[in-house]
């Protein structure tokens, strides 16, 4: 044989050879076996969780697609939610019963809040185990409680027929910008919180409210935050209303902005906060920790009636807060709450101590245990000088 036929025949062989392995890798290629149609998933946006008579009552909320998505038309119904309810011996067997009159297959896989109501509270550490084992968990999604009804809150208006992703248990962020108050917990923040020694997490609580706005003369139902639920690590320790709570707003680590009074001897001003920053220090002395709370705040003045110096209306802001974070810290301190993280503080930065003295849940907070310390800095006074003289 030539040595041109034999060069021939291997390069024969070496095309017959490709095209075997290639025809044996197209087998090992996956298909599209696991296709689902988009209309047959029904996407879960948000899950009430509630605790009756020994078993667990499950609230799915689902939103129809054309509000999900940016739109200029105007849309026909103005409320266009489905509202589920579940019920079973755990998260996801209340889940299951809910899939049987599902019409399609339920999905968590975009779940962006969870809400929470008062009487599950206590079983805070199963919630977080059911909806964070299974493969669909999303981490981003909110957490909130509640006092009310689930379905009250899921079934809230918005304004000019917008989205119900445009409220308050999905978009928290807009009204934080014009009135702080609490920090909302994405799932994540909030596990970490929960399981973290010596650390108290404060949940705010939604409710729905029919008196601050109307439409055609009936009122619309509005989500509002009306306080705070108080954890001790995985123990549920109590609920504080907003007024009660309102010390927190100082130390809240995303503060941006709120409107607060100072008034002096002839005159009042509305003062405008625009950053609060605070940290904690101990002391101690004859094996007692002592505490001091700095808060740093910057802010303008927005209106002016009377008269007012500067001086007289940045001890006014200082006095207020000082105040309010006392009252606070004295309501928390007197239910066992530990609301200004001073245990955690001891545990992060004073160790040695904490295991000898707080270790195992016994360290509460005393009265006068914490001194306040406020420093406000006035930026300026709007468009005119203060009115300090006639």
């Amino acid at each position: 044989m030539t040595a041109a036929r034999l060069a021939k025949r291997r390069r024969y062989f070496w095309k017959r050879a490709a095209l075997f392995g290639l025809l044996l890798s197209s087998f090992l290629l996956e298909g599209c076996w696991d296709e689902i149609n988009l209309e047959d998933v029904s996407y879960i946006s948000s899950l009430g969780i509630d605790y009756s008579e020994g078993h667990y009552v499950l609230y799915a909320q689902m939103i129809k697609f054309g509000l999900i998505a940016k739109t200029e038309a105007v849309q026909p119904d103005p409320n266009p939610v489905w509202i589920g309810k579940g019920e079973g011996d755990s998260i996801l067997l209340a889940l299951n019963d809910l899939t049987q009159a599902g019409q399609a297959i339920l999905s968590l896989e975009h779940l962006k809040t969870v809400i929470v109501q008062e009487r599950a509270m206590f079983k805070m550490r199963d919630i977080m185990d059911g909806l964070n084992r299974q493969r669909a968990s999303r981490y981003t999604s909110l957490v909130f409680g509640t006092r009310g009804p689930i379905d009250t809150i899921l079934t809230t208006d918005t304004f000019f027929d917008q989205s119900p992703l445009n409220s308050i248990m999905y978009s928290p962020g807009p009204l934080n910008s014009q009135r702080s108050f609490i920090r909302p917990y994405a799932t994540q923040l909030a596990v970490q919180t929960l399981k973290e020694p010596a650390m108290t997490t404060t949940l705010p609580a939604l409710t729905a409210n029919k008196d601050y706005w109307k439409r055609k003369k009936q009122p619309l139902t509005i989500q509002l935050y009306d306080g705070i639920f108080v954890y001790r690590e995985m123990e549920y320790l109590g609920f504080m209303t907003e007024s009660d709570a309102s010390g927190l707003r100082w130390v809240n680590p995303v503060f941006q902005h709120y409107l607060t009074e100072a008034t002096g001897k002839k005159g009042s001003a509305t003062v405008a906060v625009v950053s609060s920053k605070s940290r904690v220090h101990a002391s101690f002395k004859d094996g007692e920790a002592g505490f001091l709370l700095k808060v740093s705040m910057n802010g303008d003045v927005a209106e002016m009636q009377g008269i007012m110096s500067e001086a007289e209306l940045v001890a006014s802001i200082e006095d207020r807060v000082e105040h309010q974070i006392g009252e606070t810290y004295r309501k928390g301190q007197s239910n066992g709450m530990d609301l200004f993280q001073l245990e955690h503080h001891l545990y992060r930065y004073h160790t040695a101590y904490w295991k000898q003295n707080c270790k195992g849940g016994k360290w509460k907070p005393k009265p006068n245990q914490l001194k306040i310390e406020v420093k406000f800095n006035l930026i300026h006074s709007g468009n005119f000088d203060l009115n300090e003289s006639t």
